[in-house]
């Protein structure tokens, strides 16, 4: 999705404020001004970071057909996959590069993005466009990770939301919670679900019934948030067979690096 200003293609409307005088919509609006704007701009870059990614594809009977999991080491904002193991095989050679190149078509696809690095900034696609499909609702207000959050949950907008690119698909389906700090206005934690039965090409190469999905960040410095946990599930149909997929991601060993400056 394409990042631009906070101009919003749908009026937000008017909520009744909380007591502490700002309403669901002016907070989500207030943390996509800070994942537009210039305290987000490559704070990634100036940190080193592991992270330890696995997938597991079941069939429709609920048998393990692949496991995948790879570790990727960051640093300047970008990662490389250092290691992989296929079904507790490690792969190497031809094959590591082989993976390595459909991993990274496959991320390109999914995200609309033609850059072959891989980048750990989703905040980037949380745009004005994005957060136009929903309406939202103040939940309260609970601690993560020892800071204060509100929390906000949000639902798709009633009628037919444009369709202008595949993940349209998805987005205009998803609903669930926010947590969003109260101090940074930087999402500590999100879970997301699939509110409808999602056709791929029309059906013809498959259908996603469920998707689940959770993140938990943490504040690892001043104005520096990162995604610390993942966790998806996934099911639907791949062609003619029933398929689940299982996601899980942990990252660890954030460092702060010295960048080496340039003349």
């Amino acid at each position: 999705m394409l990042s631009i200003a906070f101009v919003s293609t749908r009026p937000i409307q008017a909520q009744v404020a909380t007591a502490e005088g700002l309403s669901a919509e002016q907070v989500v609006r207030k943390m996509v001004e800070r994942a537009q704007g210039p305290l987000s701009a490559n704070k990634q870059a100036n940190y080193s970071y592991t992270k330890l990614s696995v997938t597991e594809e079941f069939n429709g009977k609920g048998q393990l057909k692949e496991k995948k999991e790879k570790l990727l080491q960051f640093e300047s904002g970008y990662g490389r996959l250092s290691q992989l193991k296929l079904n507790g095989r490690s792969v190497t050679g031809s094959e590591f590069r082989k993976q390595d190149q459909e991993a990274i078509e496959a991320r390109q696809h999914a995200t609309d993005s033609k850059t072959a690095r891989r980048d750990d900034n989703w905040e980037k696609y949380i745009t004005p466009e994005l957060i136009a499909k929903y309406k939202y609702t103040m939940r309260g207000h609970e601690a993560v990770n020892g800071r204060v959050s509100y929390v906000i949950g949000f639902e798709p907008r009633s009628g037919d939301l444009p369709v202008n690119r595949l993940v349209d698909r998805l987005t205009n389906r998803l609903g669930g919670k926010v947590w969003i700090d109260e101090e940074d206005f930087e999402i500590a934690r999100a879970q997301v679900a699939l509110r409808g039965e999602v056709a791929l090409w029309g059906g013809v190469l498959g259908n996603l019934r469920k998707c689940n999905f959770t993140v938990e960040r943490s504040r690892v410095d001043d104005n520096v948030w990162f995604n610390t946990a993942t966790n998806g599930e996934f099911e639907g149909r791949k062609l003619l067979e029933p398929t689940r997929i299982r996601t899980r991601s942990e990252s660890s060993n954030f460092k702060k690096t010295e960048r080496r400056a340039s003349f």
